[in-house]
């Protein structure tokens, strides 16, 4: 039997499978014959106003009766599609959506039906063949409102498409893709409908071409929802019992009323099953247990290391599991007695399974699928870094008490830091290292790795010369660092370049730049060599210039800024007001201050408390006793002074 995710597999066993002839087209609660068919909504409206024009390869279409969903209390939704148009969802009724996948997903057309009304006046426009409709814009999205329907699209031609479509004027979707007809006609009676076709919609795992994919759904009352989930493969042949197995398991993250159905006709496989919503809602509303917690300093000679679970509702500990290192730990070990695990109590793993960058992982499977919370063990440990731009060497010393295995430390020579979040696959290193072999290090052991340019990001790291594995980092620095004064009155930055010793460098060797320019006046003006303390002005530098030194070919910074104007606030003492005790006089009109109060922040616009500048010894009225703060915002983005209540 193939070895399926843990509830994957339970979602699979004891499922009624009925591997024989069905009928092509089925009512969505055959199953359990609780709906009339009378009583099934129909889509006629929306569906006539899809036009031919948004059809592709790959794209899915989905149909809804949103009042008929309403009447069931999931956990979350539905929600109409509204796109940039502020529409109460209460309003709309039925819709209708297509999505074009492929290389970008883009919302192609939205069709609404319902009581709706759109903000302001619409514009009357009339299609080619004469259809007239009240045309709206929202965003970069229009919309054409007629009696029947609104037609939400990204593209006016779409707009005009579908409300021609709608009048029998052009081609319709569902006419020009058959197979998009076909899969949407294989469930009837169902309150909504998800159908989808290409290559983006492939079911996970399963070695065989689906053709398209449905899902549709039906409301049985306000805690019950049928659903059949149905794929028409390319090839009858690959429908094998392994197969049907495979798409059971999808299953297995559902809570259900009672186990799925399976009916097999030819290449078309439909799942049935009928979702338990109270259960779901308990699931969405359970706080699984996470945010874990270990103390900063370990003591190695405890047999067993605690960690602290920092929130979580009580969870059976045999719906849990425990992974150290991507590893499945000894459940005999971690759950330390527990029945059950909740915010504040403690797990175990034995200290010798320890190691630098330990991942350790706690994963609740439930009705949605699964909660994971993580954290990494003696990720960082202290070093020290010496570097020497001239030799372009770099001098790494141990400087933490951990005993390390030096067969296991390399040091890597990256030329950039990654991006955040470290997505996608690391870089190659420059240059490795491994100076620390066939020792055990402690602190005070040191190595120097050469070829280290300056802007060079050197890792120490555990394992492999990797970011991910890295226990510590260090960005090699170009000489000196750079002071910035800037005079909002005159409008003038003055930058003094400080160097660390008093070591003349060559002026050319660095450059200031005003928004990526060189700026008008630089060090090697005035001399071939520059020297600590030395200071150049520039005139005409607006507020929130990007400002930066670089040094050398590679334009490595050495210090950058963005300037502002700058005003010292602090509460007056009778706490009434925030005064300007200091810094720069700046026109009210365009200043802002932002309070924070227990409840909302407050905006409070100088210009209508202050005329003139806002200068020394002038007050904003403010009652100290109901605020924590104040900001004071300049041309609404820069964020010029502060005060706090003590």
């Amino acid at each position: 039997m193939p070895q399926y995710p843990r509830r994957t597999l339970l979602g699979g066993i004891g499922t009624t499978m009925a591997l024989g002839l069905a009928g092509t087209t089925a009512s969505s609660t055959a199953a359990n014959g609780t709906r009339d068919s009378a009583d099934a909504p129909s889509f006629d409206t929306l569906l006539d106003r899809l036009p031919a024009s948004v059809a592709a390869d790959q794209l899915t279409m989905s149909v809804m009766d949103l009042e008929r969903r309403r009447e069931a209390n999931e956990p979350y939704g539905p929600n109409a599609t509204t796109g940039a148009f502020e529409i109460d969802d209460e309003t709309v009724a039925k819709q209708a959506t297509v999505y074009a996948t492929g290389d970008e997903f883009t919302q192609s057309v939205t069709v609404l039906t319902g009581e709706i009304d759109l903000d302001g006046d619409g514009e009357s426009r009339e299609t080619d063949d004469g259809i007239a409709y009240d045309r709206y814009e929202a965003g970069e999205q229009v919309a054409a409102v007629t009696d029947e329907a609104v037609v939400i699209a990204q593209e006016a031609a779409v707009l005009s498409d579908a409300v021609a479509a709608g009048a029998g004027d052009a081609d319709r979707l569902l006419d020009s893709m058959p197979l998009l007809a076909e899969a949407f006609d294989s469930y009837e009676d169902a309150d909504g409908y998800s159908v989808s076709v290409g290559d983006d919609f492939q079911p996970p795992e399963i070695d065989a071409t689906a053709e398209y994919v449905v899902r549709a759904m039906t409301v049985l009352g306000p805690d019950t929802m049928a659903m059949d989930f149905g794929v028409s493969f390319t090839d009858a042949d690959d429908v094998t019992d392994e197969l049907v197995e495979r798409l059971e398991g999808e299953f297995a993250y559902m809570a259900t009323t009672n186990e799925p159905t399976t009916e097999v006709d030819g290449s078309l496989v439909t799942i049935t099953v009928e979702r338990d919503l109270a259960a779901e809602r308990a699931a969405q509303e359970h706080d699984s247990p996470g945010a874990l917690h270990v103390a900063r300093d370990l003591d190695l000679d405890d047999d067993l290391l605690e960690i602290e679970i920092g929130h979580g509702d009580p969870t059976p500990i045999e719906d849990l599991t425990l992974e150290v290192g991507d590893e499945e730990y000894d459940r005999d070990v971690w759950t330390n007695g527990h029945g059950t695990l909740e915010e504040g109590d403690t797990i175990v793993i034995e200290t010798d399974d320890v190691e630098p960058n330990c991942s350790v992982t706690l994963t609740h499977d439930h009705e949605y699928g699964s909660s994971s919370s993580s954290t990494t063990l003696l990720s960082h440990f202290r070093f020290e870094f010496a570097y020497d731009p001239d030799a372009t060497e770099l001098t790494v010393e141990y400087a933490d008490e951990f005993p390390l295995d030096g067969d296991e430390v390399w040091l890597a020579v990256h030329e950039d830091r990654p991006t955040y979040g470290f997505r996608g696959d690391d870089a190659e290193p420059t240059a490795t290292a491994q100076p620390w072999t066939g020792t055990t290090m402690e602190s005070g052991d040191d190595a120097t790795i050469a070829d280290v340019d300056p802007g060079d990001v050197v890792s120490v790291c555990w394992g492999e010369p990797s970011f991910r594995e890295s226990l510590s980092t260090h960005r090699a620095q170009p000489p000196g660092t750079v002071v910035f004064e800037y005079d909002y009155e005159e409008q003038s930055l003055a930058a003094t370049l400080e160097l660390d010793d008093d070591t003349e460098r060559s002026a050319s060797a660095y450059e200031l730049l005003i928004d990526g320019e060189p700026a008008d006046t630089q060090w090697a003006d005035a001399a071939d060599t520059v020297a600590s303390g030395t200071t150049i002005e520039v005139d005409a530098v607006p507020v929130g210039a990007d400002v930066e030194v670089v040094w050398g070919e590679d334009d490595v910074r050495v210090g950058s800024a963005y300037p502002q104007p700058t005003i010292d606030l602090a509460f007056t003492d009778d706490g009434t007001a925030v005064e300007h005790v200091g810094g720069d006089s700046v026109d009210a009109s365009a200043l802002e201050a932002r309070v924070w109060t227990e409840g909302d922040n407050v905006e409070i616009d100088l210009a209508d408390e202050i005329d003139g500048d806002f200068e020394k010894g002038d007050t904003i009225p403010v009652d100290a006793s109901a605020t924590h703060g104040l900001s004071l915002i300049y041309e609404g983005q820069y964020h010029i002074g502060y005060a706090h209540t003590a």
